[in-house]
């Protein structure tokens, strides 16, 4: 399991340079900067061993995952930039709010068909079951992530 550990970070790290895509990192008062490379590490190396895959099925399974994960970001980039200039007016009309909610929709809408077609890519990797415990890793190492920030 030590080795198969090992390939992920190595893995991640190779994922990580390949995309390059920056997070811009933020440092308001009692938050640590945000480490993108090191939560992805964390993030592969947890998912690998709460699915309990094998070195072969990481291989092919954690840069699916991470691509997929990118392209979620991205498509919220847009709402989240519109999000933080509202939040910095003063005087916010319901025209603003009503476009983010639309963005959000919309942000929601592609998310949800993301995972619709990953989904199908991820059974050809996993078993229904892998997959499972997967979606379940996902969400319990967010909430754990967050917190730990919020310590």
């Amino acid at each position: 399991m030590e080795k198969v550990k090992i390939f992920i970070v190595c893995f991640s790290a190779l994922i990580i340079s390949a995309l390059q895509v920056s997070a811009q990192e933020h440092k308001h008062e009692g938050h640590k900067p945000f480490d993108r490379d090191a939560f992805i590490t964390k993030r592969n190396v947890y998912i690998t061993e709460k699915v309990g895959l094998t070195a072969a099925e990481a291989a092919v399974f954690i840069p699916m995952e991470n691509e997929l994960m990118q392209k979620k970001f991205e498509v919220g980039r847009e709402c989240h930039k519109l999000e933080r200039e509202l939040k910095k007016k003063d005087d916010k009309t319901e025209e603003e709010y009503n476009k983010l909610l639309k963005c959000r929709e919309d942000v929601k809408e592609k998310r949800d068909k993301l995972d619709k077609e990953y989904l199908e890519k991820f059974k050809q990797v996993l078993s229904a079951e892998q997959i499972v415990k997967y979606q379940s890793a996902d969400r319990a190492f967010f909430d754990e992530f967050v917190r730990d920030r919020e310590k």
